[in-house]
């Protein structure tokens, strides 16, 4: 039964790549070695506390990037972009270990079951779970830990403030492992904060001691 279900899972992506091929500026991008590709890509401006960003928004390339992930499932992509990642969360994991005393925990932005199932994937969970395989027992990781509980709007068109109203307690935290932890949650792009401030409200009313944010860009 597995063997079948990975074969069903290959011939599915083989389709996909078929119907949507990667683009050619994403593939020259992974000829390169991981080391040079972050080199080349333009690092995000955003300093704020407990908000980690690897890369601006506003590059072309970035955005290519983010799209081919978000949409398009893109396996090498996703896996390349998921050392990056895993590289700064093992820093900050190191960190909050040494003056916290215990390893934070590592969430994806929740979606709601309507939308997982429209799109297929969530592409926030599928990073997660590359990262995992990178750290092993150095990262621990919840898939249902946070969960959204109420459809909302897509926020690409809404305002600052519509975004806050939009998200407005659509998310809920389970405290059985989370109580005073500190929570990283992964999300693809940050840019007004509204569903990372959802986030956290859910995970600090279930017991979480602190939240952080890690965002491919803004």
């Amino acid at each position: 039964m597995k063997t079948f279900k990975k074969w069903v899972k290959r011939l599915i992506a083989t389709i996909q790549n078929l119907l949507a091929p990667e683009d050619a500026k994403i593939q020259k991008l992974l000829d390169f070695p991981a080391g040079i590709m972050r080199d080349l890509l333009p690092k995000s401006p955003v300093y704020m506390k407990d908000v980690f960003v690897l890369f601006d928004y506003q590059n072309k390339i970035v955005r290519l990037i983010v799209k081919s992930i978000k949409y398009k499932n893109n396996a090498n992509l996703r896996k390349r972009i998921a050392v990056y990642l895993y590289e700064e969360i093992i820093d900050m994991s190191s960190d909050i270990a040494l003056f916290e005393g215990a390893p934070p925990l590592l969430v994806p932005m929740p979606m709601s079951k309507k939308e997982k199932r429209k799109r297929g994937f969530n592409q926030c969970e599928e990073l997660v779970r590359e990262i995992k395989k990178l750290g092993g027992d150095n990262i621990e990781v919840s898939y249902d830990t946070l969960k959204k509980i109420r459809e909302t709007e897509r926020q690409t068109k809404l305002s600052r403030e519509e975004r806050i109203l939009n998200v407005m307690n659509s998310m809920e935290a389970e405290s059985k492992i989370i109580k005073n932890k500190t929570i990283i949650v992964l999300d693809d792009v940050y840019t007004t904060g509204a569903s990372l401030s959802e986030a956290r409200r859910a995970l600090l009313s279930a017991g979480a001691k602190r939240v952080i944010g890690i965002f491919i860009a803004h």
